[in-house]
């Protein structure tokens, strides 16, 4: 596994392995699918919108295990890059209206779509749930095996999975730092709590989630997001991408520029891969790092 050190900031970059599911998508699948296997099932359905990268890494994943995928995808959009990828691993795409979506953790909708899509194994959005989070457990294992301790761990925050597992693993830093992906999302916070209690852990450091730097929302970005990215990949040379990562390093940048952070104190940044994502956003050069 890669790691990018720019100064006292150092990148471990997870977009490098996981093969069709780079990132921490692969990890955040690991115990789901040992779950299907383990109750023999052949099917596993699950969730997400037009550009989940989750869906895209669960359709990857099905086609490598030669698995069955269902995805109930949201807004009843049929077609973008992520949804083309997928349908061509073989997943069957089900469009249902935001409405119909927001009932994707409601126990009865749960079962309902499990007798007509059954039998199969429901993966909750974004691979999360106590086996995601047990997934996530091994990258702080990897961070661990570094040997080296951290100022600061960041990490992009959207369903706050990857965040449980990381302040439940970690063993070597001071603090978790979590930036939100999403605008106005106060329960993220108990939503990283509420998924430790489920896989029945608890956090090793103190955590905490900074919500200042979403710009503009899930998905979203503004000219200073943009900005930076284009600056960061021109210098550095590595993919970013605006929806998680690239809204993480941000943070790290203007924490760091505005001296609320120490340039010294050695801060390790998780990217998490989603690079396919990339071509939903007209205005990166997919071009320049060639």
């Amino acid at each position: 596994m890669q790691r990018i050190d720019i100064g006292a900031v150092h990148i471990l970059r997870l977009d490098q392995s996981g093969g069709p599911a780079p990132g921490n998508k692969r990890f955040k699948l690991r115990y789901h699918l040992a779950a299907a296997k383990a109750r023999g099932r052949k099917r596993i359905l699950s969730f997400g919108g037009a550009w989940s990268n989750h869906l895209h890494a669960l359709a990857a994943v099905g086609a490598e295990l030669g698995l069955e995928t269902i995805g109930i995808v949201r807004g009843g959009e049929h077609s973008t890059p992520m949804l083309e990828d997928a349908r061509a691993w073989g997943m069957e795409l089900v469009p249902v209206s935001r409405e119909e979506y927001r009932r994707r953790a409601d126990p009865n909708y749960i079962e309902a779509l499990a007798a007509r899509f059954g039998p199969c194994l429901v993966v909750p959005e974004g691979g999360g749930g106590a086996e995601g989070v047990r997934g996530c457990l091994d990258i702080a294992g990897m961070i661990n095996q570094l040997e080296r301790h951290w100022s600061r761990v960041v990490v992009a925050v959207g369903t706050g999975t990857t965040l449980a597992g990381l302040a439940a693993g970690l063993a070597c830093a001071d603090e978790l730092l979590g930036v939100a992906a999403l605008k106005g999302a106060p329960g993220l916070d108990a939503a990283v709590q509420q998924a430790l209690d489920t896989a029945g852990l608890a956090a090793r450091l103190p955590w905490r989630i900074d919500h200042d730097y979403h710009c503009g929302g899930f998905a979203r970005s503004n000219a200073a997001l943009r900005l930076f990215m284009q600056e960061f990949e021109q210098a550095q040379r590595v993919p970013l991408e605006p929806v998680y990562t690239g809204k993480a390093l941000f943070a790290v940048h203007s924490l760091l520029a505005s001296g609320q952070w120490s340039a010294t104190e050695p801060v390790l940044v998780v990217h998490t891969g989603g690079l396919q994502g990339r071509r939903g956003y007209d205005w990166l050069d997919r071009g320049h790092l060639d």
